[in-house]
């Protein structure tokens, strides 16, 4: 029996010190980056153009997004592979509105993929 306690004292201790690296994990700060080339970049389910747009407007210059992380996903006219995963979209220039439809935007169409050579935003 004393065992048995033994093993489910290890046990809540590594769930402990599990829970504890968790917290402690680096946390990723989302960041604001503007449309600067004139694509009307839109905002599509995945990082890849055939699983379709989540339904907000396109973007123009002016506007922009909000993104926590880039991603690997469709080249598009040999522009590069990166996309970034949109938290929001943020349209000054149209509506004047921030929607929050998560999604994911190709970096050469919002910004040239400044942000992403930049390290404005990590790897998803």
């Amino acid at each position: 029996m004393r065992s048995v306690v033994w093993g489910r004292g290890a046990v809540v201790a590594a769930l402990s010190a599990g829970a504890l690296a968790l917290a402690t994990g680096s946390a990723s700060a989302a960041a604001a980056i503007p449309v600067t080339t004139d694509f009307g970049p839109s905002v599509y389910r995945t990082a890849h153009t055939r699983d379709g747009k989540v339904g907000v407007l396109d973007l123009r210059a002016g506007d922009s997004i909000v993104a926590d992380c880039w991603d690997r996903g469709d080249n598009i006219n040999n522009r590069g592979n990166v996309w970034y995963h949109t938290l929001s979209e943020r349209y000054g220039t149209s509506i004047g509105q921030e929607l929050f439809v998560e999604g994911w935007t190709y970096g050469a169409y919002i910004d040239g993929n400044q942000a992403f050579h930049e390290g404005t935003v990590p790897e998803c």
